[in-house]
């Protein structure tokens, strides 16, 4: 169990929050409401302290501010290829990726999966999935992803967290990708598997309230801590309408803003009939 205090609306915070819900390590989120309870539980000056969020780990190691890179290196999952050079190398482990790696490493492929966040993905967010073939009663983005990190590791594929490549030559034969630590990856087949980039609304001042109120992607983590609350979710998809499900669980309100004249030509039939029965989901087209 990862301890977390800090304050609500902080972006840093639901990184952090975000990150560990995808992963599934359990978590206790401590919001500081005043600057005593900041000295008093997290041993800092005052609620808007630059050092917050404070982790503490299990064996009462304390992370100021960390980075997810830094909680990646804590938990053990941060490490250095182990070879010079690959059969098979991934980027992006969602279940494209995933997938990849699976069958790439079960044929004895020399493996490697590579990814800059959490394993799993845009479905790694998604509260329940119903539609997944061998799950008849759903499954969760997260369990979906650990089974697949699971069953690729198995098979021997490596997995490096916290990595992001920043270019690549596919000129000597071989495509080698530079990671923006400055690893090399080396393979002899590369598979971009590096899935979606969010539309943004452009909004003004939505930079400043991106991760503190204004989320891209489901935002499964946030959904119990704000009971009662009114939440927009702007988009007609099958993850915009697995998140309102999930939400209305918890929220006083949700309302989906649609593009399109109704949700039946982007969404899929099961979910247009959850939300059509949910009594406080709404949806604007």
């Amino acid at each position: 169990m990862v301890k977390i205090y800090g304050r609500m609306r902080s972006a840093e915070g639901y990184a952090i929050r975000d990150f560990l819900h995808r992963c599934d390590i359990p978590f206790e989120w401590i919001e500081l409401n005043s600057d005593e309870e900041a000295v008093e539980l997290a041993h800092v000056q005052h609620r808007r302290d630059s050092r917050l969020p404070v982790c503490e780990f299990h064996d009462g190691t304390r992370l100021e501010c960390p980075t997810v890179r830094q909680i990646t290196e804590k938990l053990g999952w941060f490490r250095s290829p182990s070879r010079s050079e690959y059969d098979l190398a991934i980027y992006g482990a969602g279940p494209a990726g995933l997938s990849a790696a699976v069958y790439g490493a079960s044929e004895g492929l020399r493996t490697v999966l590579v990814e800059r966040w959490a394993v799993g993905g845009q479905a790694g967010s998604t509260s329940k999935i119903e539609n997944y073939l061998g799950f008849p009663d759903g499954v969760s983005g997260t369990e979906l992803a650990e089974r697949a990190r699971d069953q690729a590791v198995r098979f021997g594929a490596e997995i490096l967290l916290a990595r992001a490549g920043v270019r690549a030559d596919f000129s000597t034969g071989n495509g080698i990708v530079y990671l923006e630590d400055g690893t090399r990856i080396t393979a002899r087949t590369s598979v971009c598997a590096t899935g979606v980039a969010y539309r943004r609304l452009e909004l003004p001042d939505e930079a400043r309230f991106s991760g503190a109120g204004v989320y891209y992607g489901a935002g499964a983590s946030e959904a119990s801590l704000i009971r009662g609350e009114d939440v927009y979710i702007v988009g007609g998809g099958n993850s915009a309408g697995q998140a309102a499900m999930h939400f209305s669980q918890y929220c006083n309100r949700v309302t989906m803003v649609v593009r399109d004249t109704s949700l039946k030509s982007t969404l899929s039939q099961y979910l247009i009939d959850r939300i059509s029965s949910a009594s406080n989901i709404e949806v604007l087209t």
